[in-house]
């Protein structure tokens, strides 16, 4: 088994790319919130966890052998022995996408039909800001890849074949598969297909969302994210 620890902001695309990754890969388990919260600092050191480390994150959530979900939820495919050994030699998955549409996409999410106060979104620039100069330590230090959700939107393939190639995995078919419809909020025990709907991927690839959004709060965003910050880890993104 080749264990990938998630990591990403909120709106992401973790749900995406961990779904693309168990669909073509063989042997392949995507961590999402298990051995530390996914959106979390890589460090541990937050809200959600309060650990410092994957192992003591994995103590903690364990009783009488049974592993617990970030959400208190019995894990069921994931046994503490197998969690113990993958602490010493886990690959890291960091899940990006550009400011603007990740501000606007977590608004959708979290404040459906309602007004997005300013403070809101100075708050989120903080966040972004810390959170990914957190995860470039991770990249600099760690087997770590940064996967752009724009890319994953536009070549799902070529992605996939970059992370194949660089972690030497083998594909359950000879065709690499996408998955058309959205992929909801997952929880630690599985992921939530919209069965119903088709994913709209033209509204990130052709920047449909800046209809939603107004001037001034592209500028705000603009002016409180660190733009030199976020063309690095593009950079080094696939």
């Amino acid at each position: 088994m080749i264990y990938f620890k998630q990591y990403g902001e909120m709106r992401t695309g973790t749900n995406y790319l961990k779904r693309l990754m168990e669909l073509n890969f063989k042997g392949v388990n995507v961590l999402g919130s298990v051995l530390g919260w996914k959106h979390g600092m890589y460090d541990l050191t937050n809200s959600r966890d309060e650990t410092s480390s994957h192992l003591e994150w994995l103590e903690k959530k364990t009783r009488n052998n049974i592993v617990y979900s970030v959400d208190n939820l019995p894990l069921i495919k994931h046994k503490y022995n197998d969690l113990k050994n993958a602490c010493d030699n886990l690959n890291y998955l960091i899940s990006i996408k550009k400011p603007v549409p990740f501000i606007l996409s977590y608004k959708k999410f979290r404040l459906p039909n309602k007004p997005l106060p300013v403070n809101v979104v100075l708050d989120l620039c903080d966040r972004y800001n810390k959170k990914y100069r957190d995860w470039l330590t991770l990249y600099e230090h760690n087997n770590a890849m940064f996967v752009a959700h724009e890319s994953v939107l536009l070549d799902y393939k070529h992605v996939l074949f970059n992370i194949e190639t660089c972690y030497n995995l083998k594909r359950i078919n000879s065709k690499l598969l996408d998955e058309n419809r959205p992929v909801k909020a997952s929880t630690d025990i599985g992921l939530i297909i919209d069965k119903s709907t088709k994913f709209d991927k033209d509204y990130y690839l052709h920047e449909k969302y800046l209809k939603d959004i107004s001037n001034e709060y592209v500028d705000i965003i603009n002016d409180n994210i660190d733009h030199d910050l976020v063309d690095l880890i593009y950079k080094l993104s696939v």
